[in-house]
């Protein structure tokens, strides 16, 4: 199986779980397994559960499984289902929950996956291969406007227009079938000095679209917040700015008292503040650790706490 790369902010990202004797935690992306084995490691006796919705990433950490058996859950599921899921095991509440967000190293080194377009392979884009919908349907068969707009708004691509035409051209002679083949098309359709950078975004685009993540995102975070325990915390690493607006945006309603518009007398909203933000400006990586992990370069860590204020 292909090797899973260093986990991104470690050290930085158990710290803020604030870890404590007796506590109950979720790694909500477990990946390759180095977040969960760090919090497993932190010397605390805690239970942990890990989320993975991507069969082989329990493959991979089968070991670890055994290692830990009794302390560590892991849970083959997205994470927007993990207040159900962790309602089976009768946890109701967490002291601590972690989002490594993104795509992992390993889906993306794997090129019968589709994620990389450095890679050829076929154009699936699937975390969880279980999904009906593949980036190959996507590309074939969705009219110019659907694409335009993916291309806009999931990989904020200003030529999104120009590039969702230009495909929906390009496919009535021969459908996209391979990974390489939509990459190097990209790079002859569009124009200027960041041909990289514009397929990247494209890239990401599909990829957010085809497995839902900006709603599962948001569904999770809404979800996390309600389950947090007094002082619990939550942290989330995002790798682009769409991702870390949402987490933005969630920590910053659920940190107010009141929403009521501001001529209101009296408040009659009756909103309770849920979370108390504990990084005004996110933590990024060292220089150190994006030399020696380029994947940690676009990284950003936000962190929260509970406060107790919750309406079930």
């Amino acid at each position: 199986m292909e090797t899973y790369h260093i986990p991104v902010l470690l050290k930085e990202s158990v710290e803020a779980l604030n870890i404590k004797d007796g506590g109950v935690y979720v790694d909500a992306t477990l990946g390759g397994g180095g977040h969960t084995t760090a919090i497993l490691e932190s010397g605390k006796e805690i239970t942990l559960f890990a989320f993975d919705q991507d069969p082989d990433a329990l493959i991979h950490n089968e070991e670890l499984a055994k290692k830990y058996a009794g302390k560590l859950f892991i849970i083959n599921d997205n994470f927007a289902n993990l207040r159900t899921q962790l309602s089976l095991h009768r946890i109701k509440k967490i002291d601590g929950i972690l989002f490594d967000l993104g795509v992992s190293s390993h889906q993306i080194n794997v090129d019968s996956r589709g994620f990389s377009f450095s890679l050829d392979g076929d154009l699936d884009m699937r975390m969880d291969q279980t999904r009906e919908l593949t980036a190959k349907e996507l590309i074939n068969h969705f009219p110019y406007e659907e694409l335009r707009n993916i291309f806009r708004d999931y990989g904020e691509e200003k030529q999104a227009s120009r590039i969702a035409k230009a495909i929906v051209e390009a496919r009535e002679e021969k459908p996209f079938s391979t990974t390489l083949e939509l990459s190097e098309f990209l790079d002859r359709c569009t124009v200027g000095p960041k041909k990289l950078k514009i397929k990247a975004r494209i890239f990401q685009a599909i990829r957010i679209f085809i497995n839902g993540e900006i709603e599962v995102l948001k569904c999770a975070l809404e979800d996390a917040v309600k389950i947090l325990n007094p002082e619990g915390r939550i942290a989330v690493i995002s790798y682009h700015s769409l991702e870390d607006r949402i987490v933005k945006k969630l920590f910053k309603f659920e940190e107010k008292d009141c929403i009521c518009p501001p001529k209101l007398p009296i408040c009659v909203c009756n909103k309770k503040s849920r979370l108390k933000i504990l990084t005004r400006k996110p933590i990024i990586p060292s220089e150190e650790e994006i030399e020696k992990n380029n994947r940690a370069r676009s990284a950003k860590l936000r962190i929260a706490k509970g406060t107790g204020n919750y309406e079930i």
